[in-house]
């Protein structure tokens, strides 16, 4: 029964990265690369209805060349059981130079951001939306001419909404329990628009599947593959990365203490 579930998400994650692909126009320059991205998520439980989240991302491309690493905080409001929002949160970004379209510089950036989260469940089936909008202060770099790169500091600003699709279904038990084995998949859709944005559609997706193992209560990990699609700013080049994405969450009760 498992290997039937895990064979029907394998055929509409392909189903779907099909469709994708067969979206793109032929007059844009487009590159097919690897991609190996890891992360580590804490939620700091402080009270009833407050967490504290604490992210790492560490993104690499082609063989594990450097491209793009976070930390991200915020705190993280729970309402009701279905709706959870964050006022504010913040995100440093470092961009680096990869692959076969490298930017002219590593131009990092500062960011605010705030989100929406509703959860419900059919039957064993795990459902989430969750919607971001953020606020992008990107650093650029000029070359006066003689090799001398000078920094501009992070004024460029720009603003992007984010939306996600996320269903989570427990295999080996009826919920999320300790020791279960689970499947989990996610489609996430990018909008941007400000400073240097003149392509004005959505811009980028991922989507993911994969399986996963709640080891305890507080600890999950969760590997599969990812498809991220990358439309770049004009509009006139675009990444298709696949590779692997492993996820380790790490939940710590500080009310208890």
């Amino acid at each position: 029964m498992i290997t039937f579930r895990l064979r029907c998400y394998g055929i509409v994650l392909l189903t779907l990265s099909s469709l994708v692909s067969l979206a793109q126009p032929a007059d844009r320059e487009i590159v097919n690369q690897s991609i190996e991205w890891f992360s580590v998520t804490t939620n700091w439980k402080v009270s009833p209805r407050t967490s504290l989240i604490v992210e790492g991302q560490f993104r690499q491309a082609e063989f594990f060349q450097p491209m793009q690493y976070q930390f991200r905080t915020g705190a993280e409001i729970t309402l009701n059981k279905h709706f959870s929002i964050v006022p504010v949160g913040y995100v440093y970004t470092w961009n680096y130079k990869y692959g076969e379209q490298p930017t002219a510089f590593k131009n990092n950036e500062h960011r605010v951001w705030e989100q929406v989260t509703y959860k419900h469940s059919v039957s064993r089936l795990k459902l989430s939306h969750r919607l971001r909008f953020e606020q992008r202060f990107l650093q650029t770099h000029t070359d006066n001419g003689d090799g001398h790169v000078v920094n501009n500091g992070y004024n460029m600003f720009q603003k992007r909404l984010r939306y996600r699709f996320q269903a989570v279904v427990p295999l080996n038990h009826a919920a999320l329990d300790p020791k279960t084995w689970f499947v989990s998949v996610y489609d996430e859709a990018f909008l941007s628009w400000g400073e240097g944005v003149t392509f004005h559609e959505p811009d980028q997706n991922r989507l993911y599947g994969g399986v996963g193992y709640q080891v305890a209560k507080p600890l999950s990990v969760q590997a599969g593959m990812l498809y991220h699609m990358l439309i770049k700013a004009n509009g006139a080049k675009q990444e298709n990365n696949v590779g692997v994405q492993v996820q380790v969450g790490y939940n710590i009760d500080l009310t208890h203490h």
